[in-house]
């Protein structure tokens, strides 16, 4: 696997966008839009208490499907998509306790798309290897060092294959798990993190082409910041300050000079907090953005084609995804709204309808559905 490939599955588990992400399809020019129009969105059932969502192609069209982590029936449900928004019914395979976030990437590089799922409840990670046509092959479980609760996929020391990293919530750490090439892993090695770590994304930080890793804690009120040695070791972490109960974090290009940035939800302060990057991978002060009620995930995805990174936040008290148009500058417009299922516990960002415009879609945790929100591009007045 080529370090392209690498490059574009580095991503958080529950916001699944690259750095400098604008998803176009082929040959359509999206015009930028000052306002954003979405359409009011389709529910799809999927199992009990869906709590991730990711997007990925699973079978042999070119064409953007789903797989979900189903926490509460110990499945992942993989609804194939049809190329015009829509889904087929959705498939079940086996996952372990408590399955609560999943990736996709091809862990095997047999050229087909596999999963590795984290497991709250058995504190493993799972791999199902796919068989190309969206079904999969019977799960290897491997040991997650407990509480395995975020998972995130990248190629973490530059052999070109791809690796896992775990945030162990009950642990203070992180799990890094290199991949061999053939789906097999080698024993997991740990890295401190502050207190309670409840997301993990991998992102080059500090202009090493080392990937790095920026960690949600919790019960800290910050995120840790581990700088990668290139060989899939990591340094002390640094800690920054954030809202109130981090959530989740995303890296993104959030102002214009093209030093990754982050994004980080707070789920009792109602906000996305933003870290401004510096060169050296540190981080200065943060903004607080204000979201729906208890943001859980975000993306962060270019929406209106105008070159700037915006944020979308699946807000779980409101029952909403928050749609937040960047400036430029690192600052944010008001949230606009957008109604989804009950109780939304992720979002993935994707053109789900390959017109060339980023589409959303959450998991809505209460009423066991995946909501998928088409972008219709267009301005809307307000």
């Amino acid at each position: 696997m080529g370090g392209a490939k690498i490059a574009a599955i580095t991503a958080s588990v529950l916001a699944m966008a690259p750095l400098d992400s604008v998803p176009r399809s082929a040959g359509v020019a999206a015009r930028p839009s000052a306002e954003i129009d979405f359409d009011a969105g389709v529910e799809y059932p999927a199992g009990n208490y869906p709590c991730s969502v990711v997007v990925g192609r699973l079978n042999a069209d070119p064409i953007p499907d789903l797989a979900v982590a189903d926490y509460g029936s110990n499945k992942v449900s993989v609804l194939l998509g049809k190329g015009d928004g829509t889904f087929g019914a959705r498939h079940e395979f086996s996952a372990p306790l408590l399955p609560y976030t999943l990736v996709i990437g091809d862990l095997n590089q047999d050229g087909r798309e596999d999963l590795a799922v984290a497991s709250e409840g058995a504190g493993t990670v799972s791999v199902l290897l796919g068989e190309g046509d969206g079904t999969f092959g019977g799960r290897v479980d491997l040991e997650g060092e407990g509480g395995a609760y975020s998972i995130a996929i990248g190629d973490l020391n530059g052999d070109g294959i791809p690796d896992l990293v775990t945030a162990n919530l009950n642990l203070n750490r992180v799990s890094v798990l290199l991949g061999r090439g053939e789906g097999s892993f080698q024993v997991a090695s740990t890295c401190p993190t502050a207190h309670g770590p409840r997301s993990v994304t991998i992102a080059n930080l500090n202009a090493d082409q080392a990937p790095d890793l920026a960690v949600a804690c919790f019960n800290s009120n910050c995120v840790s910041v581990l700088l990668g040695n290139g060989d899939g070791t990591f340094r002390r972490r640094k800690d920054y300050s954030t809202g109130i109960s981090p959530y989740s974090v995303s890296a993104g290009f959030l102002d214009v000079d093209r030093r990754p940035d982050l994004a980080v939800t707070n789920l009792v302060s109602n906000t996305i907090s933003v870290l401004l990057g510096n060169e050296n991978g540190s981080f200065r002060g943060k903004r607080e953005i204000v979201t729906g009620r208890q943001p859980y995930a975000l993306a962060v995805v270019d929406l209106n084609a105008d070159g700037r990174a915006d944020l979308a936040s699946s807000d779980l008290a409101s029952s909403t995804c928050s749609v937040l148009l960047g400036k430029g500058d690192g600052g944010f417009r008001g949230a606009i709204p957008l109604a989804v299922g009950r109780n939304p516990q992720s979002v993935a960002a994707a053109d789900l309808n390959l017109d060339g415009w980023p589409d959303l879609v959450t998991a809505n945790t209460a009423s066991n559905t995946v909501t998928v929100l088409l972008n219709r591009g267009g301005f809307r007045p307000r």
